[in-house]
């Protein structure tokens, strides 16, 4: 199997800032929340405590370790009708500053930035639900080097990306300060762009404080539902997508070797922030083309797939997560089974711009950049 990164977590939420183009504070008619665009900041401590997940072989040396992290938190929280029509809760976003200690002398230590989205759900007065997702880079102190730290095959560059998927409780404990209690899911990894690269996959459970000092009641009135999306016909888009993975030549000298490839897909909305999707992808991997002529293995070096999936319409961002099929692929490295993950931001109303990441199962394949053309019907305004 090529070297690549745990997806796990993906980009998962990576793209909330979707929410402030579709969540434009409108005026509210209840009584129960002052009308108001503006979000509710808060600031909050925590600590965060967990274990190593020894996903393959290759890292057997981190298993038994035990990280503990600090944690920052800065975060905006919407409470407005507007927000409350489009998902029934009261979104929170911000900044998520962190150092972990991952209690292992192979990985060292790490200093993480990233943003965050906290879909947030009230169970009592003064008690909510949230699941957040989050995105960033991590700076690591002891990437893999054949002299230093050959045993590190978790990561090998000092700039690493980082993705969170937890779900938690909040509690309110006076009108300014709420407990928060948390289960996360955290990885880093660079992607697939150096070997080593099993990535650092670790869960975790947390507490913090947050303090908010302009806090007003949340809104609680009716949710209003709209349905003029069922009259809209189903559309198409085809996509041109790529990327430069690294690799080592004889000489040990790096070089950039392309992915190019091309993909179709029909979608057709089924909610109002949700498209059904089905589509098809071939692309041509020169890197794989080398390792096809390393093992001896007279293959072509060209994969292609069926996938159907499920799309979030997130203004001008759209969120995607597939199930694939390969229908052509003749080397001995893949399961039949693939599935990718992808966001997209539309420039307007024919084209968009976007990243993917394809992984089979737990394991990354690559992440590519890519640039779609959409055909069909437009939209009404």
């Amino acid at each position: 199997m090529r070297p690549g990164a745990d997806y796990k977590l993906i980009f998962l939420f990576l793209l909330a800032v979707a929410c402030r183009g579709s969540t434009h504070a409108q005026e509210d008619s209840a009584t129960h929340a002052p009308s108001s665009s503006k979000d509710m900041f808060s600031i909050g401590a925590g600590v965060q405590h967990g274990f190593i997940f020894a996903h393959s072989d290759a890292v057997e040396n981190t298993r038994g370790s035990h990280p503990t992290g600090v944690e920052v938190i800065f975060s905006w929280q919407r409470n407005d009708s507007a927000t409350w029509n489009l998902c029934n809760c009261f979104p929170r976003k911000g900044l998520l500053l962190a150092y972990y200690d991952y209690d292992n002398r192979v990985l060292g230590k790490s200093a993480t930035a990233a943003y965050f989205l906290e879909p947030t759900y009230r169970l009592t007065k003064g008690s909510f639900f949230a699941f957040r997702g989050a995105a960033g880079l991590s700076y690591l102190t002891d990437p893999y080097d054949p002299v230093r730290n050959p045993s590190n095959r978790s990561y090998s560059t000092s700039v690493s990306a980082y993705l969170l998927l937890g779900v938690g409780l909040w509690f309110q404990l006076g009108k300014q300060w709420w407990l928060n209690t948390s289960v996360n899911y955290q990885h880093e990894s660079n992607g697939g762009l150096r070997d080593p690269n099993k990535g650092i996959n670790w869960p975790t459970a947390g507490l913090a404080f947050s303090y908010g000092q302009k806090w007003r009641p949340y809104y609680r009135g009716v949710r209003y539902k709209e349905n003029t999306w069922r009259g809209r016909p189903p559309h198409g888009e085809v996509a041109l997508f790529g990327i430069a993975r690294r690799d080592l030549d004889e000489r040990g000298r790096s070089r950039r070797l392309p992915l190019l490839g091309v993909a179709v897909q029909g979608a057709k909305q089924v909610g109002r922030i949700s498209n059904l999707t089905i589509g098809t992808e071939l692309y041509r991997d020169e890197e794989l083309r080398l390792e096809l002529r390393k093992d001896s293995i007279d293959a072509p070096p060209v994969l292609a797939g069926l996938q159907a999936g499920h799309q979030f319409i997130l203004g001008r961002f759209l969120f995607s997560q597939a199930l694939g099929v390969y229908i052509f692929d003749k080397t001995p490295y893949n399961d039949l089974l693939y599935h990718r993950w992808t966001l997209q931001y539309r420039l307007g109303d024919r084209i968009g711009i976007g990243f993917s990441l394809k992984a089979h199962r737990h394991i990354a394949d690559f992440a590519d950049l890519r640039l779609g053309y959409r055909f069909g019907k437009k939209e009404e305004k």
